[in-house]
């Protein structure tokens, strides 16, 4: 223990100026996992080319975890029978520092309150129940997630070789579960919580991933230079994960970093903890999806997945931020794929193959008050049911007085926490609901795609003979449409 909150984390053994470079890690150097050395490396004999499972990157490390964790406890027993085909090569020094690092990982079944594990995928069910009820962004969606990425490696991978990939471990003088539901969703909440995103890949660096969040400090793990400087190309100086220090340390400080802007329920379910920063900022998500029922679905799904510019290709269901940083008005960006998702009825030529070079950029401005009032109901709509389900778990928790899962201090810290989740995602909610409604009252004063496009071609205003034929009276009332001189009207001297 380093504090009353840490269990591990960086001190610092000499005086830190600020700008240090505190740790540096090469990303070649084989402390650095990553989801691609999982797939060409350390299961590559196993995995299918191109695995993708439904727990992305996080999975996959997972899987590279529960890896070293078999390793590891095949070596400490001397049974070599279960070592796998293929391992990343590391100097002897190295693996001996993973088998260390692995030892002092959290374990699911710590009963010892200095070392307590406590994470919502650990949770008892029901608490997750609550949990669930009391976010936008839903646990069971990533409980879900885990089971059927378990469920596939049992069976196409684990099951075949039990030698290999054993159910539990015996290591460092404890069980471990290891390649099954408990493992796969342990090894999940350690790579969602010691993980890090950086230089385009999520990366579990042992060591690194002992560094501790603090509110108070603004640097996150980055990545940049290490030997050499900026004349990397000159002189040799290679890329890696960086902790730098954004204040002077003294010996005995723990040395931190942020973990990043997320909200609540994101820093809960990544981190199993809520820093107070969180609380200052409400978040809720919103989940929109084009609707598989939907005439034009393909349309739809070939304009996200070729003709969204950068974000391509976009999967027909997508999540966004609600935040009250913008006074309740939703993100830009979901707006823009509402309105596609909502597009139909007289709108429906936009989808038109005419169209389907420009149609993503149309629906980044309003199209037809039809399309806007879907789109704002939608949105309200959405936003009303989390309230609802808000409101109904505040009422089912107002008569349920005692829990037969767990002991009462620790469902009430559970409890309590998932009532602050509720209590913020609710204002943010309100709020948007609130800016919607505004919204809908002034849908008459938007302009639309119709009276956009009359602009461009000039056609806009009211036509009149004049604009045509700028002579007319002037030459007298006797001309016909089209002409300027009156017939025999020439003033020729011959």
């Amino acid at each position: 223990m380093i504090s009353s909150s840490h269990r591990l984390g960086l001190v610092a053994t000499q005086r830190i100026a600020k700008g240090d470079v505190v740790l540096a890690v090469p990303y070649n150097s084989p402390l650095v996992w990553t989801a691609d050395v999982v797939k060409t490396t350390t299961l590559a004999d196993v995995l299918p080319e191109k695995f993708s499972g439904w727990t992305g990157d996080a999975g996959l490390l997972a899987l590279g975890l529960l890896h070293e964790l078999a390793t590891a406890a095949a070596a400490e027993t001397g049974n070599s029978e279960t070592s796998p085909a293929k391992t990343p090569v590391r100097p002897a020094a190295v693996q001996a520092f993973v088998t260390v690092w692995l030892k002092i990982l959290p374990h699911v079944d710590d009963d010892d309150d200095d070392d307590k594990f406590s994470h919502p995928l650990f949770w008892p069910e029901d608490d997750q129940e609550i949990l669930q009820s009391s976010s936008t962004t839903k646990l069971y969606r990533l409980l879900d997630d885990m089971e059927e990425d378990a469920a596939w490696m049992t069976e196409h991978v684990w099951h075949k070789d039990r030698t290999r990939f054993p159910e539990t471990v015996q290591f460092g003088g404890r069980t471990y579960p290891c390649c099954s539901v408990r493992g796969f969703t342990w090894a999940m909440a350690m790579v969602q919580s010691r993980s890090f995103f950086v230089n385009g890949a999520l990366r579990l660096v042992p060591l690194l991933d002992l560094v501790n969040h603090d509110d108070a400090v603004e640097h996150e793990v980055r990545s940049g230079s290490i030997l050499g400087g900026p004349a990397a190309a000159l002189f040799g100086s290679i890329q890696g994960a960086q902790v730098v220090a954004d204040r002077a340390y003294q010996p005995g400080d723990q040395v931190c970093v942020s973990y990043g802007p997320k909200s609540a329920v994101d820093y809960l379910l990544e981190h199993g903890f809520v820093p107070d920063q969180c609380w200052q900022y409400p978040t809720a998500e919103i989940t929109l999806e084009v609707d598989k029922d939907d005439r034009f679905y393909d349309d739809k799904l070939d304009i996200l997945e070729f003709e969204t510019y950068d974000a391509a290709p976009m999967d027909p269901v997508q999540s966004f931020d609600l935040t009250l940083r913008r006074d309740g008005q939703p993100d830009p960006a979901l707006i823009q794929f509402a309105r596609l998702c909502q597009l139909g009825g007289t709108d429906a030529f936009l989808l038109e193959s005419i169209f389907r070079k420009e149609v993503w950029d149309f629906m980044a401005l309003p199209v037809s008050e039809q399309n806007e009032l879907a789109v704002v109901n939608h949105l309200m709509e959405t936003c009303q049911r989390a309230l609802d389900e808000f409101a109904k778990c505040d009422q089912e928790l107002a008569t349920t007085t005692t829990t037969t899962t767990t002991t009462t201090t620790t469902v009430n810290a559970n409890v309590e926490l998932c009532q602050r989740i509720r209590a913020s995602e609710k204002v943010v909610l309100e709020k948007t609901i609130a800016f919607l409604k505004r919204e809908k009252e002034a849908l008459d004063l938007k302009e639309y795609y119709q009276e956009r496009r009359l602009k461009d071609l000039g056609l806009d205003s009211e036509w009149s003979m004049e604009d045509d034929n700028p002579n007319v009276g002037s030459l007298g009332d006797d001309l016909a449409f089209g002409q300027t001189r009156a017939p025999g009207g020439a003033d020729y001297d011959w």
